[in-house]
């Protein structure tokens, strides 16, 4: 059976480094994942996961909301690495406003929410975050929510919908280049699990700076 092992992703993460001219700003790292062999108009084919990386993002950690009331959001508001807390009655306004909705589901990448209000989020954000490959999230009874922060800020969502190609942020160009590419080993790791022919469903596999040119990961047998 055919893999991409880690040193192969180091390697391409080394050489897109080198490609990733000179900039002024911060370049972001992605690792691209091409499917072959796999009918997308079949929705048991099509998917969208939660990676939780090894390494953390730095400057690219996902953004977080929740949606609490109470002593949890009260506790939320403390929490470093919460950009946003949305209340009971701040929600229960935005019912019916598609317009603020919107820029709320493009606004943050996790929406962490009290169990409580799972149906009061659903009405109020659900159609804009589902047009965004997104879903409210329950917090469960008993979580511990600075922890749960944590993963989801160094988490990326991997998804497959209308063409056949996985792509996701793992990394920036100042990261070591060992935590870059153990990150996008566990991107790639999990796309293989999804995939009917696991790794005989991978075409090709490419790691890119934000404007430098893709470099391509070996697969090997």
């Amino acid at each position: 059976m055919m893999k991409a092992i880690l040193s192969n992703f180091l390697e391409a993460v080394k050489k897109a480094k080198e490609l990733k001219g000179s900039r002024n700003f911060k370049q972001s790292v992605e690792v691209i994942i091409n499917i072959k062999g796999v009918d997308l108009t079949k929705p048991e084919n099509r998917f969208s996961e939660i990676v939780e990386l090894p390494h953390e993002l730095g400057r690219k950690r996902r953004k977080i909301c929740i949606i609490a009331s109470g002593n949890l959001a009260m506790t939320a508001k403390r929490i470093q690495g919460v950009d946003r807390v949305i209340e009971k009655e701040e929600l229960e306004a935005l019912v019916g406003n598609r317009r603020e909705a919107k820029k709320l589901a493009s606004r943050y990448d996790f929406f962490l929410v009290e169990p409580a209000l799972v149906g009061l989020a659903a009405r109020a954000l659900g159609a804009a975050l589902g047009a965004r490959g997104k879903n409210p999230i329950p917090i469960p009874p008993g979580q511990d929510l600075e922890r749960m922060v944590q993963r989801y800020a160094n988490s990326v969502t991997v998804r497959m919908r209308k063409i056949p190609q996985v792509a996701a942020i793992v990394g920036t160009e100042e990261m070591e280049d060992q935590k870059i590419a153990e990150n996008a080993e566990a991107v790639f790791n999990r796309v293989v699990e999804k995939l009917e022919k696991r790794i005989r469903n991978i075409n090709s596999v490419y790691v890119k700076t934000t404007m430098g040119k893709p470099v391509e990961v070996e697969i090997k047998e």
